[in-house]
């Protein structure tokens, strides 16, 4: 299953920078026992709620009105170690603070609420009550000083009322623990890359620049040597687990001792090397000769700590399927578009390698290995299913060379019947046209290969996108 906060430790921790102008002092309509300042005390709780609401923790330092506030403030987010500060105008604000807090917070991200104290105006406002709600001019004064420094606000708006804003929230601590699933990621890369797709070719500068991610190069004589050394008296389990719990059709029971072999060498080499994602040059003629047949049966501990796998080297589409099950909580299945129906408005989507059982609709049959069935020395093994129905989410994660690009569209699986023989396969329709998405995605370039989640979780990643520095683009 995927891990969730609480077994990974993660908690996710943001600041509370709230300014305000120190003129409202000046002037004397802040004084500590005035009206508007036990309005302003109480809407700055109010902030602090909604945000304790929808993260683990939050550091709120008090309102800021001077340059020394701010530099306290900006040491109690460091020494917590927050990760994303909430950078809001509780009314009115000046632009030297604010300066003093773009020049000063060069750590996590800054995320700029568009505050609004109730979600809707009195009939005729008092002087208390519109210096209470200026923190609009604050807002757009300072996106000036903002746009002096370089500094591209990622804004989200309403009241701390406001079921919405607390859902936007939600999301986005939500895109903090994918982040969290990046940070110092190991990514396997069995039998080199895969010469046949130039899209899937990867770039470790690029990837580690972009991303965090490390790639670990595995030979496929060095992943043979795991599957010889998988214990004997593994494999016999396994492989009544298999029967079990899964029908088994045209597989041999070599066969199926060999390719339940080379799965557990997955799960061998995940933990020797600690890897949280692993993509496999399944097309490799070494690989093959080395171990005889693919490994593309459900390896049990890695799919345990949230591994996600993908075939023809395609290390890219791994981490999409990575930060897709993260973001949904859920498995998420490796796949390409192989062909779709015009008429009907739906696309094919499948693809050969690891799967996770959970995925399917009316449960799973293993059946041999359809394209090297007669290459291997054996039939192979491997899992035919139709993903089970309902809302998906379909991402792809490309290097465009000029730098990383998640592309996303949603649908709906259609679940069963099955509507292809032999492989691991999901009926999506997608919200608008088929055969218009499918031009508008290769005109904007990337590979075939796709993640597909259960649920909505565009919005989860469209965040996710934003604090990797990833170009994100949604197809509707």
């Amino acid at each position: 299953m995927i891990s969730d906060s609480s077994s990974t430790g993660f908690r996710a921790k943001v600041g509370l920078a709230a300014m305000c102008a120190d003129w409202f002092k000046q002037i004397g309509m802040n004084e500590s026992e005035g009206p508007l300042a036990k309005t302003l005390r109480q809407d700055y709780g109010r902030m602090v709620d909604c945000l304790g609401d929808c993260f683990d923790e939050v550091v709120a330092p008090g309102v800021l009105s001077t340059h020394d506030d701010v530099v306290r403030a900006i040491a109690a987010f460091r020494e917590a170690r927050v990760d994303a500060v909430v950078l809001v105008n509780i009314v009115w604000s000046e632009d030297p603070t604010l300066l003093t807090f773009l020049d000063g917070w060069q750590g996590s991200p800054v995320w700029l609420w568009n505050y609004h104290p109730t979600g809707s105006l009195p009939a005729r406002l008092t002087v208390d009550d519109l210096f209470r709600f200026s923190g609009t001019v604050g807002m757009l004064q300072g996106s000036a000083a903002m746009q002096k420094r370089g500094f591209h606000p990622d804004v989200f708006s309403g009241s701390p009322d406001d079921e919405l804003l607390r859902q936007d929230l939600r999301e986005r601590r939500a895109a903090l623990e994918v982040r969290e699933a990046f940070r110092g990621l190991r990514a396997g890369q069995i039998a080199g890359r895969c010469e046949s797709m130039v899209g899937t070719f990867v770039d470790d500068e690029a990837l580690c620049r972009a991303l965090g991610v490390t790639r670990v190069p595995v030979s496929a004589d060095a992943f043979g040597a795991l599957c010889d050394a998988v214990d004997v008296g593994r494999v016999d389990r396994y492989c009544a687990e298999l029967r079990e719990r899964f029908e088994i059709r045209g597989v041999s029971e070599p066969s199926l001792r060999l390719a339940a072999r080379n799965t557990l060498a997955l799960d061998d080499l995940v933990e020797q090397c600690n890897l949280g994602v692993v993509a496999i040059q399944d097309l490799n003629e070494e690989f093959h000769r080395r171990i005889g047949t693919r490994p593309c049966l459900p390896p049990p501990r890695s799919l345990a700590r949230g591994v996600a796998f993908s075939a023809e080297s395609d290390l890219n589409t791994a981490l999409g399927v990575l930060a897709a099950s993260r973001a949904a909580k859920a498995p998420a299945m490796y796949t390409e578009v192989f062909t779709f129906d015009p008429r009907q408005n739906i696309l094919l989507m499948g693809h050969a390698g690891v799967h996770d059982p959970r995925l399917a609709a009316d449960g799973v049959t293993i059946v041999p290995d359809l394209e090297y069935q007669h290459a291997d020395p054996v039939e192979g093994a491997w899992m035919e299913f139709v993903l089970a129905p309902g809302k998906v989410t379909c991402a792809s994660l490309y290097d465009t060379g000029a730098g990383y690009r998640m592309t996303v569209f949603e649908g709906e699986s259609l679940g069963p019947p099955r509507r292809l023989d032999g492989w691991a396969h999901a009926v999506v329709r997608p919200r608008g046209n088929a055969v218009a998405l499918l031009a508008r995605l290769t005109q904007r370039g990337m590979t075939q290969h796709f993640a597909v989640v259960h649920g909505s979780v565009t919005p989860v990643l469209r965040n996710w996108c934003g604090l990797m520095g990833v170009e994100f683009c949604c197809e509707e």
